[in-house]
Protein backbone atom coordinates (compact mmCIF):
# COMPACT_ATOMS: atom_id res chain seq x y z
CA UNK A 1 0.00 0.00 0.00
CA UNK A 2 2.49 2.67 -1.17
CA UNK A 3 2.01 6.40 -0.86
CA UNK A 4 2.86 8.52 -3.90
CA UNK A 5 5.28 11.45 -3.92
CA UNK A 6 5.10 13.45 -7.18
CA UNK A 7 7.96 15.90 -7.72
CA UNK A 8 7.35 19.18 -9.54
CA UNK A 9 10.78 20.79 -10.15
CA UNK A 10 9.74 24.28 -11.30
CA UNK A 11 10.17 27.53 -9.34
CA UNK A 12 9.95 31.20 -10.20
CA UNK A 13 13.09 31.81 -8.14
CA UNK A 14 15.45 29.51 -6.28
CA UNK A 15 15.66 30.67 -2.67
CA UNK A 16 19.04 31.31 -1.03
CA UNK A 17 18.82 28.32 1.34
CA UNK A 18 17.28 25.79 -1.06
CA UNK A 19 19.16 22.67 -2.13
CA UNK A 20 16.14 20.80 -3.51
CA UNK A 21 15.97 19.65 -7.13
CA UNK A 22 14.37 22.81 -8.51
CA UNK A 23 14.85 24.97 -11.60
CA UNK A 24 13.81 28.56 -12.27
CA UNK A 25 14.52 28.66 -16.02
CA UNK A 26 12.60 25.66 -17.40
CA UNK A 27 9.00 26.84 -17.20
CA UNK A 28 8.49 26.06 -20.89
CA UNK A 29 8.77 22.37 -20.01
CA UNK A 30 5.79 22.27 -17.67
CA UNK A 31 3.28 20.68 -20.05
CA UNK A 32 5.65 18.10 -21.51
CA UNK A 33 6.88 17.36 -17.97
CA UNK A 34 3.31 16.71 -16.84
CA UNK A 35 2.92 14.26 -19.73
CA UNK A 36 6.16 12.51 -18.76
CA UNK A 37 5.00 12.26 -15.14
CA UNK A 38 1.73 10.73 -16.29
CA UNK A 39 3.70 8.24 -18.39
CA UNK A 40 5.78 7.29 -15.34
CA UNK A 41 2.69 6.88 -13.15
CA UNK A 42 1.17 4.55 -15.74
CA UNK A 43 4.44 2.62 -16.14
CA UNK A 44 4.98 2.07 -12.41
CA UNK A 45 1.30 1.29 -11.75
CA UNK A 46 1.51 -1.54 -14.30
CA UNK A 47 -2.28 -2.06 -14.13
CA UNK A 48 -1.92 -3.73 -10.72
CA UNK A 49 -4.30 -1.30 -8.98
CA UNK A 50 -2.25 -1.09 -5.79
CA UNK A 51 -4.06 0.79 -3.05
CA UNK A 52 -2.69 4.32 -2.53
CA UNK A 53 -3.59 6.06 0.75
CA UNK A 54 -1.91 9.44 0.09
CA UNK A 55 -0.58 11.59 -2.75
CA UNK A 56 1.83 14.49 -2.24
CA UNK A 57 2.77 17.07 -4.88
CA UNK A 58 6.14 18.45 -3.73
CA UNK A 59 8.76 20.63 -5.27
CA UNK A 60 9.76 23.06 -6.39
CA UNK A 61 6.48 24.91 -6.56
CA UNK A 62 3.65 22.60 -7.63
CA UNK A 63 1.22 25.53 -7.65
CA UNK A 64 3.01 26.80 -10.79
CA UNK A 65 1.46 23.89 -12.69
CA UNK A 66 -1.88 24.59 -14.31
CA UNK A 67 -4.96 23.26 -12.56
CA UNK A 68 -5.65 21.24 -15.71
CA UNK A 69 -2.25 19.53 -15.43
CA UNK A 70 -2.83 18.75 -11.74
CA UNK A 71 -6.21 17.25 -12.64
CA UNK A 72 -4.76 15.17 -15.48
CA UNK A 73 -2.01 13.83 -13.22
CA UNK A 74 -4.54 12.85 -10.55
CA UNK A 75 -6.79 11.22 -13.17
CA UNK A 76 -3.75 9.17 -14.27
CA UNK A 77 -3.15 8.13 -10.65
CA UNK A 78 -6.79 7.02 -10.38
CA UNK A 79 -6.51 5.03 -13.63
CA UNK A 80 -3.38 3.15 -12.54
CA UNK A 81 -3.82 2.82 -8.79
CA UNK A 82 -6.70 2.21 -6.42
CA UNK A 83 -6.80 5.66 -4.86
CA UNK A 84 -8.40 5.40 -1.44
CA UNK A 85 -11.72 7.30 -1.18
CA UNK A 86 -10.30 8.93 1.97
CA UNK A 87 -6.93 9.65 0.37
CA UNK A 88 -5.10 12.71 1.63
CA UNK A 89 -3.94 14.61 -1.47
CA UNK A 90 -1.52 17.41 -0.62
CA UNK A 91 -0.11 20.13 -2.83
CA UNK A 92 2.70 22.44 -1.78
CA UNK A 93 2.18 26.05 -2.80
CA UNK A 94 3.87 29.39 -2.46
CA UNK A 95 1.84 32.43 -1.39
CA UNK A 96 1.49 34.74 -4.35
CA UNK A 97 1.24 31.90 -6.90
CA UNK A 98 -2.44 31.12 -6.34
CA UNK A 99 -5.79 32.85 -6.70
CA UNK A 100 -9.27 31.73 -5.74
CA UNK A 101 -10.28 30.30 -9.18
CA UNK A 102 -7.07 28.27 -9.27
CA UNK A 103 -7.63 26.96 -5.76
CA UNK A 104 -11.23 26.06 -6.56
CA UNK A 105 -10.04 24.20 -9.67
CA UNK A 106 -7.39 22.10 -7.91
CA UNK A 107 -9.86 21.42 -5.10
CA UNK A 108 -12.34 20.14 -7.69
CA UNK A 109 -9.55 17.99 -9.19
CA UNK A 110 -9.12 16.24 -5.86
CA UNK A 111 -6.47 18.16 -3.91
CA UNK A 112 -7.75 18.36 -0.32
CA UNK A 113 -4.73 19.60 1.62
CA UNK A 114 -2.48 22.62 0.97
CA UNK A 115 0.96 23.30 2.41
CA UNK A 116 2.15 26.90 2.15
CA UNK A 117 5.82 27.82 2.48
CA UNK A 118 5.50 30.89 4.72
CA UNK A 119 8.97 30.78 6.39
CA UNK A 120 8.60 34.12 8.25
CA UNK A 121 6.15 36.88 9.09
CA UNK A 122 8.98 39.45 9.07
CA UNK A 123 9.65 41.12 5.74
CA UNK A 124 13.40 41.55 6.24
CA UNK A 125 13.73 37.82 7.00
CA UNK A 126 11.74 36.97 3.87
CA UNK A 127 14.13 39.16 1.87
CA UNK A 128 17.14 37.49 3.51
CA UNK A 129 15.74 34.05 2.58
CA UNK A 130 15.02 35.38 -0.94
CA UNK A 131 11.35 34.54 -0.69
CA UNK A 132 9.26 36.43 -3.24
CA UNK A 133 6.07 36.84 -1.18
CA UNK A 134 5.05 39.16 1.64
CA UNK A 135 3.19 38.09 4.75
CA UNK A 136 0.18 39.97 3.41
CA UNK A 137 0.21 37.49 0.53
CA UNK A 138 0.18 34.66 3.07
CA UNK A 139 -2.92 36.07 4.75
CA UNK A 140 -4.60 36.44 1.36
CA UNK A 141 -3.66 32.90 0.30
CA UNK A 142 -5.11 31.41 3.49
CA UNK A 143 -8.32 33.42 3.10
CA UNK A 144 -8.72 32.33 -0.54
CA UNK A 145 -8.03 28.72 0.39
CA UNK A 146 -10.83 28.79 2.96
CA UNK A 147 -13.17 30.39 0.43
CA UNK A 148 -12.26 27.63 -2.06
CA UNK A 149 -13.31 24.97 0.45
CA UNK A 150 -10.00 23.80 1.93
CA UNK A 151 -10.29 22.66 5.53
CA UNK A 152 -6.79 21.24 5.91
CA UNK A 153 -3.92 23.73 5.69
CA UNK A 154 -0.28 23.49 6.72
CA UNK A 155 1.97 26.51 7.20
CA UNK A 156 5.79 26.24 7.30
CA UNK A 157 8.17 28.49 9.24
CA UNK A 158 11.98 28.52 9.45
CA UNK A 159 13.83 29.36 12.67
CA UNK A 160 17.49 29.56 13.61
CA UNK A 161 18.29 32.31 11.10
CA UNK A 162 21.58 34.19 11.66
CA UNK A 163 20.85 37.04 14.06
CA UNK A 164 17.17 36.09 14.51
CA UNK A 165 15.89 37.36 17.85
CA UNK A 166 13.36 35.72 20.13
CA UNK A 167 11.06 38.71 19.68
CA UNK A 168 11.00 38.33 15.92
CA UNK A 169 10.55 34.55 16.12
CA UNK A 170 7.67 34.96 18.55
CA UNK A 171 6.09 37.44 16.15
CA UNK A 172 6.20 34.87 13.32
CA UNK A 173 4.67 32.20 15.56
CA UNK A 174 1.89 34.52 16.73
CA UNK A 175 1.19 35.61 13.16
CA UNK A 176 0.64 32.11 11.79
CA UNK A 177 -1.26 30.93 14.86
CA UNK A 178 -3.65 33.82 14.25
CA UNK A 179 -4.40 32.31 10.81
CA UNK A 180 -5.70 29.15 12.53
CA UNK A 181 -4.15 26.47 10.30
CA UNK A 182 -4.77 22.81 11.05
CA UNK A 183 -1.08 21.94 10.85
CA UNK A 184 2.22 23.79 11.37
CA UNK A 185 5.76 22.71 10.44
CA UNK A 186 8.78 24.43 12.00
CA UNK A 187 12.18 23.79 10.46
CA UNK A 188 15.58 24.83 11.76
CA UNK A 189 17.67 26.51 9.08
CA UNK A 190 20.41 24.30 7.70
CA UNK A 191 22.94 25.98 5.41
CA UNK A 192 23.64 23.42 2.71
CA UNK A 193 26.76 23.30 0.50
CA UNK A 194 26.21 24.72 -2.97
CA UNK A 195 23.52 27.19 -1.94
CA UNK A 196 23.91 30.99 -2.13
CA UNK A 197 23.62 31.11 1.65
CA UNK A 198 26.56 28.74 1.98
CA UNK A 199 28.59 31.06 -0.24
CA UNK A 200 27.59 34.05 1.89
CA UNK A 201 28.74 32.19 5.00
CA UNK A 202 32.03 31.16 3.42
CA UNK A 203 32.68 34.75 2.27
CA UNK A 204 31.91 36.20 5.69
CA UNK A 205 28.79 38.02 4.51
CA UNK A 206 26.68 36.38 7.22
CA UNK A 207 27.34 34.92 10.64
CA UNK A 208 26.79 31.20 11.19
CA UNK A 209 23.48 30.26 12.82
CA UNK A 210 23.60 30.06 16.63
CA UNK A 211 22.50 26.57 17.78
CA UNK A 212 21.80 27.80 21.32
CA UNK A 213 19.50 30.52 20.01
CA UNK A 214 17.77 27.96 17.78
CA UNK A 215 17.22 25.68 20.79
CA UNK A 216 15.66 28.58 22.71
CA UNK A 217 13.39 29.34 19.76
CA UNK A 218 12.34 25.69 19.55
CA UNK A 219 11.55 25.67 23.26
CA UNK A 220 9.41 28.79 22.87
CA UNK A 221 7.57 27.07 20.02
CA UNK A 222 6.87 24.05 22.23
CA UNK A 223 5.18 26.30 24.77
CA UNK A 224 3.21 28.42 22.31
CA UNK A 225 1.95 25.54 20.20
CA UNK A 226 0.76 23.60 23.24
CA UNK A 227 -1.04 26.71 24.43
CA UNK A 228 -3.01 26.84 21.18
CA UNK A 229 -4.21 23.23 21.17
CA UNK A 230 -1.64 21.73 18.83
CA UNK A 231 -0.32 18.22 19.36
CA UNK A 232 3.45 17.90 18.92
CA UNK A 233 3.43 14.57 17.10
CA UNK A 234 6.77 14.73 15.24
CA UNK A 235 10.00 16.60 15.99
CA UNK A 236 9.22 19.42 13.54
CA UNK A 237 5.45 19.07 13.18
CA UNK A 238 2.33 20.05 15.14
CA UNK A 239 -1.30 19.33 14.32
CA UNK A 240 -4.77 19.96 15.59
CA UNK A 241 -6.59 16.72 16.54
CA UNK A 242 -7.23 14.61 13.45
CA UNK A 243 -4.95 16.64 11.16
CA UNK A 244 -1.60 14.85 11.31
CA UNK A 245 -0.03 14.69 7.85
CA UNK A 246 -0.87 11.16 6.74
CA UNK A 247 1.60 11.22 3.87
CA UNK A 248 4.55 12.19 6.02
CA UNK A 249 3.49 9.62 8.62
CA UNK A 250 4.25 6.98 5.98
CA UNK A 251 7.85 8.26 5.89
CA UNK A 252 8.19 8.40 9.67
CA UNK A 253 6.71 4.93 10.09
CA UNK A 254 9.24 3.73 7.50
CA UNK A 255 6.51 2.47 5.21
CA UNK A 256 6.70 2.14 1.42
CA UNK A 257 6.33 5.14 -0.86
CA UNK A 258 6.87 5.65 -4.57
CA UNK A 259 8.83 8.72 -5.63
CA UNK A 260 7.93 9.84 -9.16
CA UNK A 261 9.27 12.79 -11.12
CA UNK A 262 12.74 14.24 -11.73
CA UNK A 263 15.08 13.65 -8.79
CA UNK A 264 12.44 11.94 -6.65
CA UNK A 265 13.39 9.27 -4.11
CA UNK A 266 11.39 6.16 -3.29
CA UNK A 267 11.36 3.27 -0.83
CA UNK A 268 9.59 0.07 -1.83
CA UNK A 269 10.04 -3.70 -2.17
CA UNK A 270 13.15 -3.69 0.02
CA UNK A 271 14.98 -1.02 -1.97
CA UNK A 272 15.66 2.68 -1.93
CA UNK A 273 16.03 4.38 -5.28
CA UNK A 274 16.22 7.78 -6.92
CA UNK A 275 15.41 9.12 -10.36
CA UNK A 276 17.51 11.19 -12.75
CA UNK A 277 17.55 14.80 -11.58
CA UNK A 278 17.60 16.91 -14.77
CA UNK A 279 14.06 17.47 -16.07
CA UNK A 280 15.05 17.25 -19.74
CA UNK A 281 16.80 13.93 -19.14
CA UNK A 282 13.81 12.71 -17.14
CA UNK A 283 11.42 13.65 -19.95
CA UNK A 284 13.60 11.91 -22.55
CA UNK A 285 13.86 8.77 -20.42
CA UNK A 286 10.09 8.60 -20.10
CA UNK A 287 9.54 9.24 -23.79
CA UNK A 288 12.05 6.62 -24.94
CA UNK A 289 12.52 4.19 -22.06
CA UNK A 290 11.13 0.74 -21.51
CA UNK A 291 9.29 -0.27 -18.38
CA UNK A 292 11.25 -1.96 -15.61
CA UNK A 293 9.93 -4.17 -12.85
CA UNK A 294 7.97 -2.61 -9.98
CA UNK A 295 8.67 -0.23 -8.29
CA UNK A 296 11.09 1.30 -10.81
CA UNK A 297 10.46 3.30 -13.96
CA UNK A 298 12.77 3.87 -16.90
CA UNK A 299 13.85 7.17 -15.26
CA UNK A 300 15.45 5.47 -12.24
CA UNK A 301 19.12 6.42 -11.85
CA UNK A 302 20.17 4.23 -8.92
CA UNK A 303 18.72 1.36 -6.91
CA UNK A 304 20.06 0.50 -3.45
CA UNK A 305 19.08 -2.82 -1.83
CA UNK A 306 18.42 -2.52 1.89
CA UNK A 307 20.01 -5.03 4.21
CA UNK A 308 18.28 -6.17 7.37
CA UNK A 309 20.63 -3.91 9.35
CA UNK A 310 19.72 -0.97 7.07
CA UNK A 311 16.02 -1.56 7.58
CA UNK A 312 16.35 -1.86 11.35
CA UNK A 313 18.40 1.35 11.59
CA UNK A 314 16.01 3.28 9.38
CA UNK A 315 13.06 2.03 11.40
CA UNK A 316 14.66 3.26 14.62
CA UNK A 317 15.58 6.67 13.20
CA UNK A 318 12.30 7.40 11.46
CA UNK A 319 9.93 6.08 14.13
CA UNK A 320 11.75 7.84 16.97
CA UNK A 321 10.85 11.09 15.22
CA UNK A 322 7.24 10.35 16.12
CA UNK A 323 7.11 11.69 19.65
CA UNK A 324 3.98 9.91 20.83
CA UNK A 325 4.25 6.69 18.81
CA UNK A 326 7.98 6.08 19.01
CA UNK A 327 9.25 2.57 18.27
CA UNK A 328 6.87 -0.22 19.25
CA UNK A 329 9.15 -2.97 20.58
CA UNK A 330 6.63 -5.75 19.86
CA UNK A 331 6.10 -4.63 16.26
CA UNK A 332 9.86 -4.28 15.80
CA UNK A 333 10.36 -7.84 17.06
CA UNK A 334 7.59 -9.17 14.82
CA UNK A 335 9.28 -7.59 11.80
CA UNK A 336 12.93 -8.33 12.55
CA UNK A 337 12.90 -11.24 15.01
CA UNK A 338 14.61 -9.20 17.72
CA UNK A 339 13.55 -6.49 20.13
CA UNK A 340 15.29 -3.12 19.73
CA UNK A 341 17.33 -3.75 22.88
CA UNK A 342 18.47 -7.10 21.47
CA UNK A 343 19.30 -5.56 18.10
CA UNK A 344 21.26 -2.72 19.72
CA UNK A 345 22.74 -4.21 22.90
CA UNK A 346 23.72 -1.59 25.42
CA UNK A 347 22.88 1.36 23.17
CA UNK A 348 19.24 1.89 24.11
CA UNK A 349 19.98 1.34 27.81
CA UNK A 350 22.74 3.98 27.66
CA UNK A 351 20.49 6.48 25.88
CA UNK A 352 17.82 5.91 28.53
CA UNK A 353 20.37 6.42 31.31
CA UNK A 354 21.48 9.65 29.61
CA UNK A 355 17.92 10.94 29.60
CA UNK A 356 17.51 10.92 25.80
CA UNK A 357 15.15 7.96 25.45
CA UNK A 358 12.38 6.61 27.65
CA UNK A 359 10.35 3.42 27.85
CA UNK A 360 6.58 3.95 27.91
CA UNK A 361 4.99 0.53 28.07
CA UNK A 362 6.13 -1.30 24.92
CA UNK A 363 7.25 1.92 23.23
CA UNK A 364 10.68 3.52 23.06
CA UNK A 365 10.34 7.29 22.74
CA UNK A 366 12.47 10.39 22.81
CA UNK A 367 12.39 12.40 26.03
CA UNK A 368 11.93 16.15 25.81
CA UNK A 369 15.70 16.46 26.23
CA UNK A 370 15.97 14.03 23.35
CA UNK A 371 13.92 16.39 21.15
CA UNK A 372 16.81 18.86 21.30
CA UNK A 373 19.54 16.25 20.84
CA UNK A 374 17.78 13.94 18.40
CA UNK A 375 20.65 13.83 15.90
CA UNK A 376 22.92 12.51 18.63
CA UNK A 377 20.37 9.77 19.29
CA UNK A 378 19.92 8.86 15.62
CA UNK A 379 23.68 8.62 15.11
CA UNK A 380 23.71 5.41 17.14
CA UNK A 381 21.44 3.65 14.64
CA UNK A 382 23.22 4.64 11.41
Amino acid sequence: MPSLYLHIPFCRHRCAYCDFNTYSSLSELKEVYAAALCAEITQVAAKDQRLVPTVFFGGGTPSLMSAESIGTILDTVRAGFALSPQAEITMEANPGTVDRPYLEAVRAAGVNRLSFGVQSANQDELIFLEREHTFAAVIEAVEMSRQAGFTNLNLDLIYGLPGQTMVRWEHSLQAILALEPEHISLYCLTIEPGTPMHRWLRNGQIEPPDPDAAADQYELALQMMAGHGFSHYEISNWAKPGFQCQHNLSYWRNQEYLGLGAGAHGHAAGYRYHLVKQPRVYIRRMQEGQARRYPWSSAVAEVIPLSRADQMGETMMTQLRLLQEGVDAAAFQAQFGQTPTEAYPGIIETLIQNGLLQLVGEKIRLTERGFFLSNQVFYHFV
